[in-house]
């Protein structure tokens, strides 16, 4: 009996202490993200990048215009389009079309523009870093395009 006794009693003394144990809350530990990077350092963060887009620019002002107006009246779709080029490495132009019926400025882009907005596409997927983190801003091709690259495409006539 007195076996029992003990055993019971150790039992009640062990459940106690992992009922305190348990009631001690955990310190929580949170990791800031990381700041966020200003845009008007893009360029500077991504040099090669920056270039190449400079040079698609230049090869086809009146598209990137169109896209530049684009990214300004559909921040989110622009993004989605890039961020599209860069998961789906293997699909042409044509099955993000029809991934996305209703954008019918979009549309008319891929009909008037493709051969830049393929090059577009393959820059995204040659720079991915750079162009996730230009488009990591709401309007980042629009602001590209008016300060870094303005002089080759708003004299070209959109």
């Amino acid at each position: 009996m007195k076996n029992s006794f003990y055993t019971v009693a150790v039992t009640v003394l062990l459940l106690m202490l992992l009922g305190c144990v348990a009631t001690v809350p955990t310190p929580q530990v949170t990791v800031a993200p990381p700041p966020a990077v200003a845009i008007d350092r893009w360029a500077d963060n991504h040099p090669k990048a920056a270039s190449e887009l400079g040079n698609w620019v230049k090869k086809h002002p009146q598209s990137a215009g169109k896209f530049f107006e684009w990214d300004g009246t559909h921040p989110d779709r622009s993004k989605m389009f890039v961020t599209w080029a860069i998961t789906n490495p293997g699909e042409g132009i044509d099955v993000f079309v029809t991934q996305h019926p209703g954008w019918p400025y979009f549309y008319q882009l891929m009909e008037n523009h493709r051969p830049a907005a393929q090059e577009l596409i393959n820059w995204s997927r040659r720079h991915p870093a750079a162009a996730e983190a230009l488009m990591s801003h709401p309007r980042g091709l629009q602001w590209a395009g008016n300060h870094l690259y303005k002089t080759y495409w708003e004299m070209k006539g959109m």
